[in-house]
């Protein structure tokens, strides 16, 4: 009989990786794909996803469509019972795996970025949230709500409070000021002349969650010169990030530990934006114990694959 594979999946917003080792963690195969969380396009475009980004891992190792012992799938929006339900039945149709382990994004992120998976988990990409896990099991989450009603602090949060600023600006409803590099870079960006025409790119088809979050990198390059950004996006949005963090672990219980929490930081956007995530860093101080970065999240998602097969 051979080896037991696994394959680990970190799907969100923007893209879905898959990778497929063997039960040591030597990584056998890689895939990518679009967008996999659901809640921002759809069950059918999400399942597409998964499945190439999967098919392409089971290819590039070799292994043909045959079944692993154990996936994990780590999809952002996507960790609620019915949610897990319905990724049970795409993972049997699909023949992924003998057994499913559904887990939210956050749990890849403990897994890969603090020492033992216990600690806290922040992610700032598309969107936000934050998970902690508390050695004596004791868990909690914030944030997660998506664009509608959440996602503080995230790059499409961030991107759309810029362009809300430039329009507000062209209007004479805030005062634009001499040097306005702001409503310079989005206007480039999205390939227009002057604000005016903003509308009717923004609002056509191609102009989706994922694109218009990419922006969010030259609002907070504009955050050092311009006081409006800093003050009203850029400040606010590092409180977020925070008030996140604080509010997980006062939920798992660790103010009453002698140490303070881990904390595994990971998402594109919080990653890129440096100086955003020092602002976070300095908000929480003495809140939050050593800080690791996570780059790839899917490597924990092999890692609670693995421990399955234990």
């Amino acid at each position: 009989m051979s080896d037991p594979l696994v394959i680990g999946v970190d799907g969100g917003g923007t893209s879905t990786e898959a990778w497929l080792a063997d039960a040591g963690g030597t990584v056998l195969g890689r895939g990518t794909a679009g967008p996999s969380n659901a809640k921002a396009v759809g069950d059918d475009r999400a399942r597409r996803a998964l499945s190439e980004a999967i098919d392409s891992a089971r290819a590039d190792a070799g292994i043909g469509d045959r079944p692993v012992a154990v996936a994990c799938l780590g999809l952002a929006g996507f960790d609620r019972p019915d949610d897990r339900a319905r990724l049970a039945s795409w993972c049997e149709q699909g023949g992924w795996a003998g057994r499913l382990v559904p887990a939210n994004d956050g749990d890849l992120v403990l897994a890969a970025g603090t020492p033992e998976g216990f600690g806290i988990a922040l992610i700032a990409g598309t969107g936000s949230i934050a998970v902690g896990k508390a050695p004596g099991g004791r868990s909690a989450r914030a944030g997660g709500w998506g664009p509608l009603i959440g996602d503080e602090g995230s790059a499409y949060s961030v991107a759309l409070a810029g362009l809300r600023l430039v329009a507000r600006r062209f209007d004479g409803r805030s005062d634009r000021p001499a040097e306005d590099s702001l409503t310079g870079g989005l206007c480039e960006a999205l390939g227009v002349p002057s604000p005016g025409e903003i509308v009717s790119v923004l609002y056509g088809p191609a102009w989706d969650r994922a694109r218009i979050a990419g922006l969010a990198r030259i609002v907070v390059a504009c955050a050092d010169g311009d006081i409006e950004v800093r003050d009203h996006i850029f400040g606010p949005a590092a409180e977020e990030l925070a008030d996140l963090v604080v509010a997980v672990r006062e939920s798992t219980g660790w103010d009453d530990a002698p140490n303070p929490p881990p904390l595994a930081v990971a998402g594109g956007f919080l990653l890129a934006a440096e100086g955003l995530r020092v602002e976070v860093l300095k908000l929480l101080g003495d809140w939050i114990g050593p800080v690791g970065l996570v780059e790839e999240p899917v490597a924990g998602a092999v890692m609670l694959a693995r421990r399955a097969l234990g």
